[in-house]
């Protein structure tokens, strides 16, 4: 009796088996995961200012890495295709974020004028003079204009670092911002219109920045 049982029972299980195995195989082949598609950096560039300044300026000037708002704090390359709704490039990046690239090209740019006696790295241990932090409130392509737009706003704030006083530490607070139409709808064209549009900025935060300063 326990022998025949026995045989039953094993052969309902292998009919179940054999009845289950093209579905596992399926399970197996959808489950697999596809090989990964490759990443594409994209970064801001355009050409330093070639005029230098005769004189330094007795300051040193520390540029502080920006903040940025929510979506633009991180390295996705974020685009807007209707009012409200925002998206990001599956297979692109930044290399950096936005607020890194930002303050990296103003300290280049500073750094090149020979405007200020010193340009401090964020990381440096040299004391400043002043600082300069930044907050990204925009950093996108815009797509629901014709034709698309790169989209850059920033705010700009420069700090006395020897003020103890928090409100006379604040020597300057403004908001730039600029756009540059896209040649093509992609990553690509769109780092090439943000250059054009990050390069205006830093013109005006430049300027304004070393206006501040002279007239200490």
């Amino acid at each position: 009796m326990t022998s025949a049982t026995h045989d039953k029972t094993g052969h309902r299980f292998y009919r179940l088996l054999l009845m289950a195995l093209p579905a596992l195989l399926l399970i197996g082949c959808g489950g697999r995961s596809d090989p990964a598609r490759p990443m594409y950096y994209y970064t801001l560039d355009y050409p330093p200012p070639i005029t230098q300044a005769a004189t330094p300026l007795p300051y040193a000037l520390r540029i502080e890495r920006f903040s940025a708002a929510p979506p633009f704090d991180t390295q996705r390359i974020i685009y807007a295709d209707k009012d409200l709704h925002r998206n990001a490039y599956a297979s692109s990046r930044w290399v950096a974020p936005p607020g890194d690239m930002l303050a990296y090209l103003l300290a280049r740019d500073l750094q090149r004028a020979n405007a200020l006696q010193a340009v401090i790295a964020p990381d440096d241990v040299m004391t400043p003079t002043h600082v300069v932090k930044g907050w990204v409130e925009e950093f996108l392509e815009e797509g629901t204009t014709a034709p698309a737009q790169a989209a850059i706003r920033v705010n700009i704030t420069l700090l006395d670092a020897d003020q103890s006083d928090p409100v006379a530490r604040v020597l300057h607070q403004g908001t730039y911002h600029a756009r540059a139409p896209l040649a093509e709808r992609n990553p690509a064209a769109l780092s090439r219109a943000m250059s054009l549009a990050a390069s205006q900025v830093m013109i005006q935060i430049r300027d304004d920045v070393l206006g501040v300063l002279v007239e200490r």
